[in-house]
């Protein structure tokens, strides 16, 4: 098989390109090859893909007996959460959420959070890594200061390095503070279905994803529902039916995370920049998008 290599300028600007969709430049070629793909969803009518949307939840509530929506306040999660309230009121059964405290939300994600939880009825899970709560942005952990466990979650991603930065732009504090979290949870709480907002447009670690998604260690499945929405279905929806919506994608905000490297990619609302022709996580750090294959292989959305 024959290799290309790149030099110069043409170099340098897909690297940067790459980049600022938290891609690397091999995944951004691949996500232009695989993008006539992306047309077979945007031809289907908005309102058959809310309907395919529900049929979906409605198969994860009556085949599992525990089934939580993962909960971030963001606009995909929120819409997953609104989906799932309709079925659950259709099917007279709890609705239940899990929101992963990595310690580093916004102050606006957790009253939003409150705030829709209790309009809409939401018994939420609130879990954290506890073993590494209280520590400050950007401090330095000793790997040999860890609990034997989050060792051992570090030697299985193939962490090798005597410490990491308090923050989520590396994969260690990542994979704990989000991954071993969430695979705890599903423990703990005898969890059947995890329903996840992901969107085949989103990212190309998310784009071969299905509606319904065997996982092990620990065993359970991974539920999505809105596959089939672009960014723009997101936001088309969630205004013409009134949904709540986290009050930073009003200033700005595309995609939120933790409130010290989660930047606005502009000063209009979200709905109203160029969804289709910028990167939707260009506000987010790009390191952590990089890894993002990495930690689903290890257990995260």
């Amino acid at each position: 098989m024959a290799s290309i290599t790149l030099r110069g300028k043409l170099a340098e600007q897909l690297y940067d390109i790459a980049s600022s969709m938290g891609l690397t430049p091999e995944n951004y070629i691949l996500s232009l090859l695989q993008a006539k793909g992306k047309k077979r969803i945007e031809y289907l009518p908005l309102e058959y893909k809310a309907k395919i949307a529900e049929l979906v939840l409605e198969a994860a509530y009556n085949t599992f007996k525990r089934v939580v929506v993962v909960w971030s306040g963001g606009k995909d999660s929120t819409l997953s959460l609104y989906f799932a309230k309709k079925v659950t009121e259709k099917l007279g059964k709890p609705l239940e959420a899990i929101i992963i405290d990595h310690y580093m939300h916004f102050d606006e994600t957790w009253k939003f959070i409150d705030e829709v939880k209790k309009a809409w009825n939401v018994k939420l899970i609130v879990k954290g890594n506890e073993r590494l709560k209280g520590h400050n942005y950007g401090e330095m952990i000793k790997v040999a200061e860890l609990s034997e466990k989050d060792k051992k979650e570090l030697e299985a991603i193939g962490y090798s390095k005597d410490t990491f930065p308090y923050a989520l732009n590396n994969i260690a504090a990542n994979h704990l503070l989000k991954t071993v979290p969430l695979k705890e949870a599903i423990t703990e709480y005898n969890i059947d279905a995890l329903i996840i907002g992901d969107r085949w447009d989103e990212n190309p670690a998310r784009s071969t994803e299905t509606f319904f998604s065997p996982r092990e260690n620990p065993n359970h499945f991974r539920v999505h529902p809105i596959l089939l929405f672009t960014e723009r279905d997101i936001w088309n929806f969630t205004l013409a039916n009134k949904l709540p919506i986290h009050p930073l994608y009003y200033k700005g905000f595309r995609s939120i995370d933790d409130k010290y490297e989660t930047k606005p990619t502009d000063t209009k609302p979200a709905w109203e920049q160029d969804l289709e022709n910028t990167p939707e996580r260009a506000g987010r750090a790009q390191d952590k998008e990089n890894i993002m294959e990495i930690l689903r292989r290890h257990g995260y959305m």
